[in-house]
């Protein structure tokens, strides 16, 4: 007990952040996982990163650039230069996205071969991206491209609650598009849905989920999360809705349980994040084998 409220003392922030963190990738990883574009998710976590990492190379002056635009005195603005990474970060992604969509009914290529080409191409660009960065560390750049979730403060865990409700809102207010191009594609046009539009809409909105997520808590947390909780809701739901509702339960609670873990023992907080919920798989996976 006495090392719970230490924790709740101590990482106030990161305790509610990692919450919210978990709930929105296991959300939209139930539609990833059942979309099957998985590796999308891997994907646009990489994307992320490099976006992050570009971010360092201040080669645009963003804060200019809005001030030219708006015509507001933004040079100055405290709080736009420390959101100028993930502005970076969803401008890669939402790119990525575009470039995917794209690919949905082509077939010169499989949409596989170009996540794979966008996949490899990203990693390498970091790298570049990092070894001409101005700042003289590139540990100190790596451990902010990787994320902790330990570092979530007041203002990341306003990002990621309205990243959130923009998520939740924008799934409540088009729920039957969604769930038609997702789950029954097959019966979207019957219905009336345009699924081409639809579906470039829905990566839009997991696009911008995932990086401004990614940003805070790593790409392995990020990925981890899109794909093992909503693997677990599908291995023990019959019903869609419950699917949602297991997928999200584990990515809320398991983030702040690897936390007391990580600060009991001594591990870093996000892999013990992602182990913790691989253990919880492989407990359903063979609870559910042996039942069937």
């Amino acid at each position: 007990m006495d090392t719970i409220q230490q924790l709740i003392s101590l990482f106030p922030y990161a305790i509610a952040g990692s919450i919210l963190a978990g709930i929105i990738c296991s959300f939209l990883g139930t539609f990833v996982v059942s979309q099957r574009v998985v590796f999308l998710g891997a994907v646009l976590t990489q994307v992320a990163i490099a976006g992050v990492a570009f971010s360092f190379l201040h080669l645009i002056n963003l804060e200019g650039f809005l001030t030219s635009i708006t015509g507001l005195d933004l040079e100055n603005t405290s709080w736009l230069h420390h959101y100028e990474p993930v502005v970076f970060s969803l401008i890669f992604a939402l790119a990525t996205v575009l470039i995917f969509s794209q690919t949905h009914h082509q077939k010169l290529l499989t949409q596989d071969s170009v996540l794979g080409i966008i996949f490899v191409v990203a990693i390498a660009a970091r790298i570049m991206f990092i070894q001409k960065s101005p700042v003289a560390d590139v540990a100190e750049v790596e451990s902010i491209l990787k994320g902790d979730i330990l570092f979530i403060g007041q203002r990341e865990l306003i990002t990621l609650a309205v990243i959130l409700i923009f998520v939740m809102m924008i799934f409540t207010i088009y729920q039957k598009q969604f769930k038609f191009v997702t789950f029954d594609p097959e019966s979207a046009s019957a219905h009336g849905i345009n699924s081409k539009k639809w579906l470039l809409i829905f990566y839009f909105v997991v696009g911008i989920g995932i990086s401004l997520t990614t940003r805070f808590v790593g790409d392995v947390f990020a990925f981890a999360f899109l794909i093992i909780p909503p693997s677990i809701g599908i291995l023990v739901a019959k019903k869609v809705r419950n699917v949602f509702l297991i997928s999200v339960l584990v990515g809320a609670i398991i983030p702040p349980v690897a936390i007391y873990i990580a600060f009991k023992y001594d591990f870093s907080s996000g892999p013990t994040a992602v182990v913790s919920a691989f253990i919880l798989f492989l407990v359903v996976f063979l609870v559910k084998k042996v039942k069937g």
